[in-house]
């Protein structure tokens, strides 16, 4: 039998369910009434809310300045400002690629190389600035000890220039613009002389797979041989660059070139069981050369080592070039020469390699006064 107490218990228990259930359906019903008034409001007031448009300017993409029209109209008048500023520069070095126009939101973005000289007076520099680019549209929005910056309010777009190191920066972009379809192609430059400044060369090997997705795939530096019975890291040095370099004059010739900034270098894994070895050459730069002349001599110079031809491939986009690359499959290293219609580019590297002892550190290059190329607008 139940008791009393225990009766008047679960009596008790059943009302204070039924009044939190109670409760918790005034308290859902009120946050229903609250949210459905919030989604009213942002209703009705949708299309009074200013969303600003993509890519920077306060102008509807179709409106804006067409990136070929600032190419003919605007760009002229802000490189007429950079060439102002850089007028009592000694030098004026390039320190990225050339400019680009490429894909951004639902229009074109045209990207201008960044290139550095000496330093002037803020000062000075914003009052050029203000004389070419107020015309235009721009607007000063950052003047510091580090940085000026104009921005074109209703089109998109920068001018930028940077203050590090006792020497002055400059780059500008347009941000998202229309293509009038004044040319076929959006993506190709209109011709300007003064636009990029010659002489930038990549520290790195450009990776053709970033540019072309449908290259064949680039082959890796490794050799077929387990690294310890691989050649030295001492006898390519004393051996083997040698010939690659004879390879690199007879491309470079007695013709102009660029270099890297970047010399030279060893690098080094020495956590795994036999240390590693492998050195990344500087990056050289001449003017173009004809594809069939450039394989004949590589052969002629790699082939007694034991390198091949391995990579020979003309990409169809435009600009990346045609690649070629001789591989030792056995050591392991690569000669890469780049050839494009303005230019051609030389690197290699050696793999990674052993060390036979030879030397007492490994880490610093055998020397080689042939090995660099000087800078020329050092």
């Amino acid at each position: 039998m139940v008791s009393d107490s225990q009766s008047t218990r679960g009596v008790q228990g059943r009302r204070v369910k039924r009044y939190l259930r109670y409760v918790l359906r005034f308290v859902g019903a009120v946050v229903g009434f609250l949210f459905a008034i919030w989604v009213f409001i942002g209703i009705i007031s949708f299309p009074y809310i200013d969303i600003p448009p993509r890519g920077g300017g306060s102008l509807p993409l179709e409106k804006r300045v067409s990136v070929e029209a600032f190419q003919r109209d605007v760009e002229p008048h802000i490189l007429a400002a950079r060439n102002e500023i850089y007028s009592g520069s000694q030098s004026l070095r390039p320190e990225t690629e050339k400019s680009k126009i490429s894909r951004l939101y639902d229009g074109w973005e045209l990207s201008s190389q960044r290139v550095r000289g000496g330093t002037q007076s803020p000062d000075r520099v914003e009052e050029i600035l203000g004389r070419y680019l107020e015309p235009l549209g721009y607007v000063s929005i950052v003047h510091d000890q580090e940085s000026l910056v104009w921005r074109d309010e209703k089109n998109g777009g920068r001018v930028e220039i940077l203050i590090r190191d006792q020497s002055l920066a400059f780059q500008y972009d347009t941000q998202d613009r229309p293509s009038d379809g004044s040319v076929p192609d959006p993506r190709v430059l209109i011709p300007n002389d003064s636009r990029d400044v010659a002489g930038y060369v990549s520290p790195s090997l450009p990776s053709i797979w970033d540019f072309d997705r449908d290259a064949p795939r680039f082959p890796e530096t490794d050799g077929s041989e387990l690294e310890r019975k691989r050649q030295s890291i001492e006898v390519f040095e004393r051996e083997v660059e040698p010939e690659i370099l004879s390879f690199r004059d007879e491309i470079v010739g007695d013709s102009s070139y660029y270099v890297a900034r970047r010399p030279s270098e060893m690098e080094t894994r020495k956590r795994y069981p036999t240390p590693e070895y492998w050195l990344e050459s500087q990056r050289v730069q001449c003017g173009p050369r004809d594809v069939g002349r450039v394989v004949e001599w590589g052969n002629a110079h790699l082939n007694p080592l034991g390198y091949e031809l391995v990579y020979d491939y003309a990409s169809p986009v435009p600009g990346v070039g045609h690649y070629l690359a001789w591989k030792d499959e056995k050591n392991g290293g690569l000669v890469t020469v780049i050839l494009r219609q303005e230019n051609t580019e030389f690197s290699y590297k050696s793999g990674a390699r052993p060390s036979d002892g030879s030397v007492s550190d490994p880490t610093v290059l055998i020397p080689n006064d042939h090995r660099d190329l000087p800078d020329p607008l050092a």
